[in-house]
Order: structure tokens, then C-alpha cells, then sequence
């Protein structure tokens, strides 16, 4: 469904809004457990702590890690100082910081801006963040999740470092003039100005490299290479599903009745779903926490046998495995849900449906019961597919 007749010239296409959405780029939770927290992102799950938010008195209030060379794949971030719009969502159990995804240029950052503005949207900024080096657009959806549109994102090179902070050139928080200049350009100023490029921050667990995966000696018996989907509870299911496909323009791919409860899978490229909304009322009879709207946090491992893997490490680390209805996370055959603490719930898996160009999805896969995993699967064609491995294992 367009939310216009009207088109827009999107980088030479005709399209119903004046952007387009690439991929689900990377997700926020908040947490004020942050010590905790950055032991379960970059100890237990292997994330590549690439930088921090401190306070004026020098604490860190959040932190960015990524699974990829982008700067930040998951972020964590403290509530309790922060501005009292999103400390009032995260008090009603928004603990989904943000849901992020990447346009294509930086003209459609401002556009996109101009377009939610005249459709009634809640904003929340728009300007350059930092760390990060990402530009960007944030909006509210009717129930206080922040979602950004973002062009581009710095990217962590073999060194493992970010961007030096003598390198921040903070904007104002309003629409920006175009064109802006090149990152090569800023690279090239700070190069003239002495700055050391390689001074920036990283970090990495210190757990010994024991395991062997793929050949490559790891801190853990898996590697996770995406972050995605996310599975929200809404109040309003039309009114969530009217801003995330009119308004925001991802594609419906799915619904799924559940206990008399329509649930709608929603997708920004070929994967099956990077957004799940599931009607509010569900999250009283799937015996979830009160406090949080975000009903898991999918996080892609690299293959089955890494899957298996990490279902072993992470018990064996004190996690425990919840059960989660096979029928809400279509697409995704195999996956272990565990409980990160009591409002974040993560789901492994290794393999989603990727939908072709016709939009149609395969018949459902039978359910796995909770033990019958198989030491190995049948290939399929859709095996792997849609898989991106940037850069070594470790």
C-alpha cells in the first residue's frame, strides 16, 4: 500500500517515498546493567567493542560493538541520564533503543525528514552521530521505538580501531546543506592537521582462542555475523503496521495468526522478516517480562554446526535456554532463545528464507522439537543464501 499517489526521483527510480530502505543496519538496546551488559555482548556473544559514551565525570553511560567492519552493529546505552521524551518511553518498557536501517544517500536522509514531518511523524533528530560517522534521521513509531534512517556508517579496518575523537566535527541537530564533503576529504584534513589515524579506540575480549571454528582458532565455538531480526510488542497493530510499511516502507512478507492474534513479518531486502510486530496483548501469555516491549533480538551465526555450538557454550555460561513457539519466527527453522537477563531475549539461528523477486514465500518448515537437532541437515538450495562474510573469522 503507497501512502500517496505521489512519486519521488530516488536516485533515478520513481518510488512512493522520497527513500528506500537497504537493510536493517544495526540495533540499541538500553540497559542500566551496562557492566553487565558488556560482559554478555563482548565475553559471552564475541562482539568487537568498538567504542564508548562516557559521561562529563568520565563513566561509560553506553558502548558500540560490532560483528562486521561497520563501526557499531549492537549498542547498549544507560537510560537513566538520558533526555526525558525517551526516558518516559523506556518507563513504559521501550527498552528497544533504536531500530536502524540504511538508505542509500545522504540526500534521502534530509528527505526522508521532510517526508515523515508531513506525514505527522514524531521526530526525535536528525544530524551526524558520533562515534560512528553515520548521518542520519530518527523517528517514533506509535509506541515510542526510535527508528533511524541512516546513509553510510565509518567502517573498522583491519587495525580494529575507530575514528580518532580528535576527528569529531559535531553538527547542529537540524537538516543539513548538500552537498557534504567526502570522508576522504576529512581523512586528508586530519592527516594535514598531525592527527595519528591509528590512535582511535578498540578493544577486544581477553578469553583465551581455544576453539577451533572453521580453521580459525576463536575465543568461542561461534561467530555471529549479523544482528537481526527484531521482534517488537505493539499496542496498535494496524497503527504500527501502517508506519513501518505506508510510512517507513518496509514489505510485508508474512502474517501469522497466533492464538487468535494476527502477527505481521516485515522485510527491508531479500531476507524473510528484519521486522516482527506482535500485538501487545501476546505478551502476558508468552510469560514475558512487563518491563520490555522487545519480544527477542535475533543474532545470525555462521553455520548449523556453529549454532549447535554456541546452544552448548552459552548454557554451560549460565544462560538459559527459554522456549519460544516455533510458529512466530517463520522463516527461521532452527533457533535457541535465551533470556540475557529479565528483559532481553536473544534468538541464535543460522539460516533465514530469502524471498525472491516474485515476494512469495516457501511453504512453513515442520517445527523442530525442542532436542531433535541433528548433528547435520540436508542442504537445500536456499542453504547459506543471502549470507555476507565481511573480513577473517577473527
Amino acid at each position: 500500500m503507497n501512502p500517496s499517489s505521489k512519486t519521488y526521483d530516488v536516485g533515478g527510480v520513481a518510488m512512493p517515498r522520497p527513500f528506500k530502505l537497504v537493510r536493517l543496519g544495526h540495533l540499541g538496546l538500553w540497559d542500566p546493567a551496562i557492566a553487565r551488559c558488556q560482559t554478555n555482548f563482548i565475553d559471552l556473544l564475541g562482539l568487537r567493542h568498538t567504542d564508548n559514551v562516557r559521561t562529563p565525570n568520565g563513566d561509560v553511560m553506553g558502548f558500540f560493538t560490532t560483528c562486521n567492519t561497520d563501526h557499531h552493529a549492537l549498542i547498549a546505552m544507560d537510560p537513566t541520564d538520558t533526555d526525558p521524551v525517551r526516558k518516559s518511553y523506556f518507563d513504559a518498557g521501550i527498552t528497544l533503543n533504536q531500530l536502524s536501517f540504511q538508505v542509500n544517500s545522504l540526500r534521502e536522509i534530509n528527505d526522508a525528514h521532510s517526508f515523515f514531518i508531513s506525514k505527522g511523524v514524531q521526530i526525535s533528530r536528525i544530524g551526524r552521530d558520533l562515534p560512528g560517522s553515520n548521518w542520519a534521521v530518527y523517528a517514533f513509531d506509535p509506541d515510542g521505538h526510535r527508528v533511524e534512517l541512516f546513509y553510510g556508517m565509518e567502517q573498522i579496518g583491519w587495525s580494529g580501531v575507530s575514528k580518532p575523537e580528535a576527528m569529531y566535527h559535531r553538527l547542529p541537530q537540524t537538516e543539513f546543506q548538500l552537498p557534504q564533503r567526502a570522508e576522504a576529504e576529512e581523512v586528508r584534513e586530519a592527516r594535514e592537521q598531525g592527527i595519528d589515524l591509528g590512535s582511535g579506540f578498540g578493544s577486544l575480549s581477553q578469553l583465551p582462542y581455544i576453539y577451533d571454528v572453521g580453521g580459525v582458532l576463536l575465543q568461542r565455538p561461534f561467530k555471529v555475523s549479523r544482528v537481526g531480526p527484531v521482534r517488537i510488542f505493539v499496542a496498535d497493530l494496524d497503527a504500527s503496521e501502517h508506519f513501518y510499511t505506508d510510512i517507513v516502507g518496509l514489505e510485508k512478507t508474512q502474517e501469522v495468526m497466533y492464538q487468535g492474534h494476527r502477527c505481521v513479518y516485515l522485510r527491508a531486502g531479500s531476507e524473510h522478516h528484519s521486522v516482527a510486530l506482535i500485538p501487545l496483548a501476546l505478551r502476558a501469555q508468552l510469560e514475558m517480562s512487563p518491563k520490555t516491549t522487545m519480544m527477542s533480538l535475533g543474532l545470525q551465526v555462521q553455520t548449523y554446526a556453529q549454532l549447535r555450538a554456541a546452544r552448548a557454550f552459552l548454557a554451560a555460561n549460565g544462560l538459559v535456554e527459554v522456549p519460544f513457539p516455533a510458529e512466530l519466527h517463520p522463516g527461521v527453522q532452527y533457533a535457541a532463545h535465551f533470556m540475557l537477563d529479565d528483559m532481553h531475549r536473544i534468538e541464535l539461528y543460522f539460516d533465514m528464507d530469502q524471498i525472491g523477486w516474485n515476494g512469495e514465500v516457501r511453504p512453513p518448515a515442520a517445527p523442530v522439537p525442542g532436542n531433535a537437532w541433528p548433528e547435520t541437515l540436508p542442504a537445500t538450495a536456499a542453504t547459506f543464501a543471502g549470507h555476507i562474510r565481511q573480513g577473517p573469522l577473527g
